[in-house]
């Protein structure tokens, strides 16, 4: 991913590189319009057809009308991984990695979500194993 996104216009003519890691809010793309949702707040993001439903804490879950690979583009790759070719989590609310019969994990809010075997290497190698 590539951290600057763009570069920001000041009223005053000056122009200023914008941050996507600095920024902590990311604006979802709704039928309705723009929902602003801290990037902390996102658990995890599964995907449906050309549409994205992103978990948030609190229960709450908007559904994004772009692809999966747009909004992991939008969000910080050192934070959010993607586990399986629908699922996206945000490593801060991963409680547990099971490797039994098949591979999943296990989220803060209590939802199992599976991690294919083409992903499953490369998400354990984020980690330091004590």
């Amino acid at each position: 991913m590539n951290d600057i996104l763009t570069s920001v216009n000041l009223d005053s003519g000056t122009t200023i590189p914008y941050y996507v890691e600095d920024y902590p809010s990311v604006a979802l793309t709704t039928s309705t319009g723009l929902v602003f949702v801290k990037k902390m707040d996102i658990l995890y993001c599964l995907a449906e057809n050309s549409y994205t439903n992103v978990y948030l804490k609190g229960g709450r879950k908007v559904t994004v009308s772009k692809h999966l690979k747009k909004v992991e583009q939008a969000l910080p790759s050192n934070t959010f991984v993607r586990i399986h070719d629908s699922h996206l989590i945000n490593l801060q609310h991963l409680v547990r990695y099971v490797n039994d019969n098949h591979s999943c994990v296990l989220m803060s809010n209590g939802e199992e979500l599976s991690v294919s075997r083409n992903k499953r290497k490369e998400f354990l190698q984020r980690f330091v194993k004590i």
